[in-house]
């Protein structure tokens, strides 16, 4: 079992974005939960062949893992960063995300101590009510004083979509850029201002501000209409491990949710929920063997699965099988049929499951995170 990562793909969809977008509105590849399954090193050293103005993470740990292996770009850490942390975010010149000023106290403190500026940006809760300042009055009081702060530089300052509907995303932007229009009465410019991500950016054209954050759109996946084919870069495949023949009336797996009604082909897989195939395909999923769709029969197990293979002619132990990819059966369909997302299935691809790197003028290197414990 295995997934397959297209940088081919990658490149295609980051340029047609860089493409479409206004030159002066920098790009921020979100790289969060191992830039969604992807491999966290390899497609942000990609990003910054690219030129990527940011990269965007969820934490901390995942700035550490970027810099440590050699990444030196500009680093946004988009959730909190706890006081533990700061000395390194200080020295290792890591973007922090602040909406607390007890918060701006200690990290000014801290980095007064390397006498090194750190540069923040500020979250803004514009109505999604998850990180960020919830009162423009407060917001504004706080920036004031983080403004005489010597050693914080407020380069940034954001916010993010809920997507329900026009009407209130039109709500948050008013709310956003009332925010701007008060700091700048007072003659406080922040160069950074973002709110877009992968949908905002396609679905607000007219509102991209200074930066947009793409995420899935740059791994090949968008909800809204993009004005280019978009390219998905992973793909999951794994290979079959025995077949055999089942009578009528024998059941699959635990529980025997499924009974064969009649003479039944049956292929085990090495792929279960625990390689993150999602176990609500069990009895409705499906892979693709030779072209043709086997349904997923019984419950799934933590490393395997089964699937009916009947009316599939010539097949054989060690046969390919597509799990998802562009061609046969797309992560599209494999997540509505296990009524989630595309990102929570490529979010949660295991560790365990090795990384097929490929790019047309290079050799595929594969990554297995496993040789690393």
């Amino acid at each position: 079992t295995r997934v397959e990562i297209d940088l081919d793909a990658l490149r295609y969809n980051y340029k047609e974005m860089r493409r479409i977008l206004p030159s002066d509105v920098k790009i921020a590849g979100i790289v969060k939960a191992n830039a969604y399954g992807h491999d966290l090193i390899t497609i942000a050293r990609t990003l910054v062949n690219l030129n990527v103005d940011y990269l965007g993470v969820a934490n901390i740990h995942e700035a550490r893992a970027l810099r440590s292996n050699g990444i030196h770009c500009d680093i946004l850490v988009m959730g909190k960063t706890f006081e533990d942390d700061y000395d390194y975010a200080v020295k290792e010149g890591i973007t922090l995300t602040l909406f607390d000023l007890e918060d701006a106290r200690k990290l000014n403190l801290n980095a007064s101590y390397d006498n090194k500026k750190v540069k923040v940006h500020i979250k803004y809760d514009t109505g999604f009510n998850r990180l960020g300042y919830s009162d423009l009055k407060q917001v504004v009081q706080d920036l004031e004083e983080i403004k005489g702060y010597e050693f914080i530089e407020i380069e940034g300052l954001f916010t993010h979509l809920a997507l329900k509907d026009v009407e209130s995303d039109d709500a948050q932007f008013d709310r956003f850029d009332e925010l701007i229009s008060t700091l700048r009465d007072l003659s406080y410019n922040i160069p950074i201002k973002h709110v877009c991500d992968s949908i905002g950016t396609i679905a607000y054209p007219n509102k991209l501000y200074d930066m947009v954050r793409l995420g899935a759109i740059l791994y090949g996946y968008c909800s809204r209409k993009t004005p280019f084919e978009l390219k998905p870069v992973m793909s999951m495949k794994t290979n079959i491990t025995q077949i055999k023949e089942i009578s009528v009336g024998e059941g699959v797996g635990y529980d025997y949710t499924f009974v064969a009604d009649k003479v039944t082909k049956v292929a085990t897989l090495p792929v279960g929920y625990a390689d993150g195939l999602p176990r609500n395909l069990s009895n409705v999923g499906f892979v693709s063997i030779n072209g043709e769709r086997a349904q997923i029969i019984g419950l799934m197990c933590m490393d395997q699965c089964m699937v009916d293979i009947t009316h599939i002619p010539d097949v054989n132990e060690g046969d390919e099988v597509v799990l998802f990819d562009n061609t046969h059966l797309s992560l599209t369909e494999v997540a509505r049929l296990a009524k989630t997302n595309r990102n929570e299935i490529l979010a949660r691809i295991a560790i365990r499951v090795p990384r097929v790197i490929k790019s047309d003028d290079e050799k595929p290197v594969i990554i297995q995170y496993q040789d690393r414990i």
